[in-house]
Order: structure tokens, then sequence, then C-alpha cells
């Protein structure tokens, strides 16, 4: 099933994307986003596609491999956490995990993607993967604290 995408422009703005798009070779604006969408998504355009401009296509193909480093840091990010940083996080919270792994971290992602996230992208990662995991979490704290109930009762 086809979607469908607006864009949030002016009437000017409007008639210059025409024109842009029937100068690129494109029959209408859908294909030019199309052409578009498919470097974003794919990193090339379908066989036969019309391509945009040199700058725009390469530039979309960039973001489309940007996008892919995204998302190979974020998913490492998550192995990361999960392997060293999930007992921190039951029992500390994530600003604490955050402050004692967050440059280890940086390092390992580097290490396995070639590129480095932004603080505010590992801040938020923390929050998801705290809401992402919230029962493991939970589970483990408790275990801690029945752990150290039943050693103080000794």
């Amino acid at each position: 099933m086809r979607q469908n995408t607006y864009v949030n422009i002016s009437n000017e703005e409007f008639k210059t994307l025409d024109s842009i798009a029937e100068n690129l070779g494109f029959i209408s604006r859908t294909d030019l986003f199309t052409a578009c969408a498919h470097l974003l998504i794919y990193g090339e355009l379908a066989a036969g596609e019309p391509a945009p401009d040199g700058i725009t296509a390469g530039q979309l193909t960039r973001l489309h491999h940007y996008s892919e480093n995204l998302s190979c840091m974020q998913q490492t990010f998550m192995e990361i956490v999960r392997e060293t940083a999930l007992p921190v996080i039951a029992m500390k919270g994530i600003a604490t995990a955050e402050n004692a792994f967050g440059e280890d971290i940086k390092h390992l992602i580097y290490e396995r993607c070639g590129m480095v996230p932004e603080d505010t992208d590992i801040r938020t990662w923390f929050r998801i993967f705290k809401n992402l995991h919230r029962a493991e979490l939970l589970e483990y704290r408790s275990r801690q604290f029945a752990a150290a109930l039943a050693g103080d009762e000794e």
C-alpha cells in the first residue's frame, strides 16, 4: 500500500518546487519526492528512476548513511548498557549510570560503529533503555533487596 506525505510550504514555494522538479526531469513533484525518499531509505535510486541533481543526491545519500550509523550507535548503546550498566541503572538510576559509564560507552560505540553519539543522544537512549527494560530493572532491584533482607535476618 502506498503512503502519502505532506509538506508545509507556501504557494510560491510550491511553484518553485514544481519548477525544480520539471528542470530536473521529473514528471511531478511526487516523483521527485519518491526519488529523494528512496535515496534516504536505500542510499540509491530505484532502477530507471530519474535522479535529483548531484548535490541533492549526494546529500541525501550522506543522510542515508548517517541514518544507518545512528541506528548502529543506538543498537550498540543498548547492547553495551545491557551488558555493563543494567545493575547500576536498577539500583542507582540512569543519571548515575550515565555519569559512571558515559565516556566508556562513547569509546565502545566509536570502536564498533566509527562514530560518537552526542551527549543528548546518550541521555535519550538511557531513558529509552529504562522504559524498554522497566520490568527487568524492577525485578533486579527486588532480587537485590530480597537478598539484602535475607542477609539481615541471619
